[in-house]
Order: structure tokens, then C-alpha cells, then sequence
């Protein structure tokens, strides 16, 4: 569920002071589910002889020979079972946001205006984990054993004292709602990301100091001004969390926090060239320049752009724009924590030597990355290095060591709006976009491939085997934080084409549009170990989210003489086909 409000006000005390208020809120509330927890393959080891929910034809199967029974020993056993009975694994989300500005604006002298605000928002985020199992009550639920009173309890009384209930997951129906009840709880997540910006800006037309050139009838526009913006977040966890304690969540997700400040100057100006002239119709710069201090670094940003209508039904525009961003404090700050990704199997496991997901693995490299030589030279021991489930384990979030990242941004097009169809708008656009030192993530696959198939030494140190060489149990993963990769380039053509005012006598009228992309580049370079891979047309895997080569969007509207209007919108999205590995 959603909720929004917002209030606009503005109060005029002079010509010379417009006060304005803008205050907005929003509350979102979501549950996401997915497939029931329970008790994963590594969250216990052992299993009690003296256990009475253990089938009495079975115990020399497992081991328990009757010494062990009587003494109550253990026997090793993996234990991998749904909680089919408490329902799906679901995380509550409670988000709310709100932001307030409060500015005055007005007329400074003849010329000239400004604008001086304030504004300061806040998002919280808080995530409730439900259905999950706590490990540690596990092993005390499944330690089972007959009670002096003859009834089936936990051998721990400590246990017992806090509400340990038996757990019985070797008959059908054997799952009690006392023993959920003991086994599952809640973790908390809450975040929450202030920021406040404090803005000063002017306007002025030169026009008023007669500055403006011979060739031209408007004046030269420029804008400045100044501003300050403190970004801060906070993100905490409850213990269950913070400790991994939580069947089926991967790893622990630690508490952070963090902020950040940056002041900019800013300064933009039209200024036109040529109007009225044959063959230009009007001439006309822009131009714009930003200067950024983070603390520790400076960044420069500019854009240069030319608009030329040579008679008024067309006009050709370009431009070059340099823009530096450091990372947000989401990227720099957000909590690590371990997170699934599926694979069909470890590069070092059964399949060793040959290509598994695209990486293939030597025994020296499996060794060099963590994998117990006895492992890797016993193959039912490599054998295990395999997730049953095809799910392994990564670490992604945040990282404050991030460097900024540089685009520039070439753009050339032209606009028709002919004077004999009024109402009418089309423009084509073409765009280069390069990105260096992208903020984003190298993946799990393509650090796989980068080790093994090449021999990538950061992407090898990226790889955090368990004792045993396991990535998919305990503390095992692949390390996939935020970090600056090679960098991305794009290539395309915006296409926009508009219509208002098809008049359907007394009926009303029509207007249509028509919006796509074409996409011709898309091309990742994720940094050293790999080649470049261009995801035009592709999806999933390391391209992520579908990249067709052709999208649009297209409305019809009518507007009805009776104050309706109806509208009708066609969504497209080319063929895309899944991306499994990287391509030259």
C-alpha cells in the first residue's frame, strides 16, 4: 500500500519577496515471499543416538550402534529440510519519506532575480525478516531426548527454560506449532538517510546593461549561484542479523553508517549568436560550468551546446557535456551483507577442468583461491564443493573507498515543428555516452571467469572460500561490493514524434506520440581479467535487466467535449535473448 500527500504554498510580501513552502510525504508498505526457510545443509552436523524421533529401523544405518544409543552419542548428519509448515521465507518493508522546503524568491534589482532555499528530507527504511528459523535454537530443538516424565523434550533445561520445543522432522506430521513457535523469529533492519540542501541562485538579462551581440535581438541570459548538501545515513541491525543467526539468509548484515558533504558553484549562459538573419533563423550558445568540493576531492563539471534553426521549422541542435559524479552515500555507505546467486556449479568442483558457467579451473588455481589440496584430490570431497540448491553465496554492499566517475556525453539532433501543421513536434536524436570508472558492481560469474580463465589476481582475492573450500556454506562467498569497473559506453537514437489538436468537429480532438529508442551500443567493461561485453539485446546474467534494440512507447488521447479525456497507451520491447556469458 501507498499513501502520499502534498501541500504547495507560496505567499507574495512584495515584488521583491515571494515566500514558498513545499512540504511532501509518502508511506509505503510492501511484503515480498519467497520459498519457505527451514534448516540448510551446514546449520547442524550431528545428530543425537538417544533421540526418540529418530525411526528405530534406521539408526544402524546412520551409526548409532546401541553404546551410542545408550550413552547418547552423536553421529555425523546433515540435516536439510523446508519449513513447509510456518510458510514462506518474507520480508516486511516500511518505507517512509518526507521533505520540506522553504525559500524566498523575488526581483533583486532591474534584471536580475533570486532564489534562496532550504530543504530538508528524510527516508527511513525499515525490513522485518519473518519466517526464518534461528540457528542456535535449531540444534537445541533437534537435540532431543525422553524426559524423566517419559514426555519428549530438549535436553538442554537452560533450553527448555527459554521455550525449546522438541522437533521432529523425520515423520510426516511430526512438526509441532509449539516447536515453530520456539524455532522462528523476526530480524530487524532499520535505516534512515537524511539530507539537507541549502541553495542561493540569481538570474540576470544582460539586456538591462546593454550586453548582447550586434547580430542578435536577445540579450545574453546568465544564471549562478551557490549551494551546500549534507548527506547522512544510518543503517542498524538487531543481533540476529548482525550474527548470521538466521537459517537461509546467507551471511550476516552489518550495521553501518556514514556521511557525506559537498558545496558547488555553479554558473550557466545563453547566449545568442544570430537571430533573424537568412539562413539562420536564430543562432544560439549554451553553455554551463559546476564546481564541486567533496573534502577530500574536487570535481569539474561543463556542457557546451549550439542550437541553429536555420528558417524557424528546423532546428539542429548539439552539445558536449563533461560531468564527474562521486558516489551517493547509498554506494559508499549501504550494509554489507551475504546475498545468493545462482551457478551451476563451483569452477573447482565436479566439473573441474572443464567450463562451468563460462570458468574453467585447474587444480594449482583451486588450490591458490583456497581449496584444501585433500579437497580437491578426493573427488567426493570436490564433489561437495557443489550447492545442492545451484545457489551460492555472495557479498555485496556498500564501500567507502570509492573514486568518482567521469562521462562525457555527445549528443547531435534535429527538431521539425512545421509552420503548415500546427500542433505538429518531431525530433531525432543521436547520443554517445562513455562512462570511466563506472560505480558498480564486477559480478560473482564474471570473478569466476576472471581468476580462472585468466588469471586475474584481484578478481582471485575476491574469492572467500569456507575451511573446506565451499562457497555456498558458513562463511564462504564471493566478494561483490561496489567498486569502479572499467566503464560503460552506450550509442543510440532518440526518436520523438507528437501531434495535439486532430479536431473531431463537436466530438472533441485527438493528439498522439509516439517515443522510442533505438539502441545500438551497449558495451560494458568490467575492468581488468575480463573483455569488454556489449548486452545490446541481451538479458540476465551480467547483463541484468532486458536491453532490446528497440523500444517505444506510443499514446493516443482524446479529448472529450464533456471535460474527460481517454487515453490509450502500446508499450514495446524488442526480442532480447539471455546472456550467459561474456561476449567480444
Amino acid at each position: 500500500t501507498r499513501y502520499n500527500a502534498g501541500v504547495s504554498v507560496h505567499f507574495e510580501l512584495s515584488e521583491k519577496a515571494d515566500v514558498y513552502t513545499q512540504l511532501m510525504f509518502t508511506d509505503y508498505r510492501s511484503i515480498a515471499q519467497i520459498a519457505p526457510g527451514g534448516i540448510f545443509i551446514g546449520d547442524t552436523s550431528t545428530i543425537n543416538c538417544d533421540n526418540p524421533f529418530l525411526p528405530a529401523d534406521r539408526l544402524g544405518a546412520i551409526g548409532c550402534t546401541p553404546a551410542l544409543v545408550a550413552s547418547g552419542g552423536s553421529v555425523p548428519m546433515y540435516i536439510g529440510r523446508r519449513n513447509t509448515e510456518g510458510g514462506g521465507r518474507q520480508q516486511s518493508f516500511l518505507n517512509q519519506s518526507f521533505r520540506a522546503i522553504v525559500g524566498v524568491r523575488g526581483a533583486m534589482v532591474d534584471g536580475w532575480d533570486y532564489d534562496v532555499s532550504v530543504q530538508r528530507s528524510m527516508v527511513k527504511a525499515n525490513q522485518e525478516t519473518l519466517n526464518y528459523f534461528v540457528i542456535s535454537r535449531v540444534n537445541n530443538a533437534l537435540d532431543a531426548v525422553r524426559l524423566p516424565n517419559g514426555t519428549i523434550g530438549c535436553r538442554s533445561s537452560a533450553a527448555r527454560d527459554e521455550g525449546c520445543a522438541p522437533y521432529n522432522p523425520f515423520a510426516t506430521g511430526g512438526v509441532t506449532q509449539e516447536a515453530l513457535d520456539y524455532l522462528q523469529a523476526p530480524g530487524l533492519q532499520q535505516g534512515q538517510i537524511d539530507q539537507e540542501i541549502y541553495t542561493a541562485s540569481v538570474t540576470g538579462d544582460l539586456g538591462t546593461y546593454g550586453i548582447k551581440l550586434p547580430t542578435a535581438t536577445d540579450p545574453v541570459a546568465v544564471a549562478a549561484g551557490v549551494e551546500y548538501r549534507r548527506d547522512s545515513l544510518v543503517n542498524s541491525t538487531d543481533a540476529l542479523l548482525t550474527t548470521a543467526g538466521l537459517s537461509g539468509l546467507g551471511g550476516p548484515t552489518t550495521p553501518i553508517e556514514g556521511a557525506t558533504t559537498v558545496k558547488d558553484i555553479f554558473v550557466e549562459a545563453r547566449i545568442p549568436l544570430v537571430q533573424g538573419a537568412a539562413f539562420a533563423d536564430s543562432l544560439e550558445l549554451d553553455t554551463a560550468y559546476r564546481f564541486s568540493d567533496y573534502g577530500d576531492i574536487d570535481t569539474d563539471t561543463y556542457k557546451l551546446g549550439i542550437q541553429w534553426a536555420p528558417i524557424e521549422d528546423v532546428k539542429v541542435r548539439a552539445s558536449f557535456q563533461r560531468a564527474v559524479r562521486a558516489a551517493n552515500i547509498i554506494e559508499l555507505f549501504s550494509a554489507q551483507g551475504f546475498n545468493l546467486f545462482d551457478l551451476d556449479g563451483d569452477p573447482c568442483g565436479a566439473g573441474l577442468g572443464t567450463a562451468v558457467n563460462g570458468a574453467t579451473a585447474s587444480r594449482a588455481e583451486c588450490i591458490a583461491t583456497g581449496v584444501p589440496a585433500a579437497v580437491i584430490d578426493d573427488a567426493v570431497r570436490r564433489a561437495a564443493l557443489d550447492s545442492p540448491a545451484g545457489q551460492y553465496q555472495v557479498n555485496e554492499g556498500g564501500n567507502p573507498a570509492l573514486a568518482p566517475e567521469e562521462s562525457d556525453t555527445v549528443t547531435a539532433g534535429i527538431i521539425f515543428t512545421p509552420r503548415f501543421l500546427p500542433g505538429f513536434v518531431a525530433s531525432i536524436d543521436w547520443f554517445n555516452i562513455k562512462v570511466d570508472g563506472l560505480v558498480s558492481t564486477f559480478g560473482p560469474e564474471n570473478t569466476l571467469r576472471a581468476c580462472y580463465n585468466n588469471g586475474d589476481a584481484a578478481a582471485c582475492g575476491r574469492i572467500q572460500r569456507n575451511a573446506i573450500g565451499q562457497l555456498w556454506l558458513g562463511t564462504g562467498n564471493v566478494a561483490d561490493t561496489n567498486i569502479n569497473i572499467g566503464g560503460l559506453e552506450t550509442t543510440g537514437i532518440d526518436l520523438n514524434i507528437s501531434y495535439s489538436g486532430l479536431e473531431l468537429g463537436g466530438a472533441g480532438s485527438l493528439s498522439f506520440n509516439l517515443t522510442g529508442t533505438y539502441l545500438e551500443d551497449l558495451t560494458t567493461d568490467p575492468g581488468p581479467g575480463l573483455e569488454p561485453y556489449d548486452c545490446t539485446g541481451f538479458f540476465v546474467g551480467a547483463c541484468e535487466v532486458p536491453n532490446p534494440e528497440w523500444r517505444h512507447q506510443f499514446r493516443i488521447s482524446y479529448q472529450t467535449p464533456f471535460d474527460l479525456d481517454v487515453s490509450l497507451t502500446w508499450r514495446h520491447f524488442g526480442k532480447v535473448e539471455s546472456f550467459e556469458t561474456p561476449a567480444n
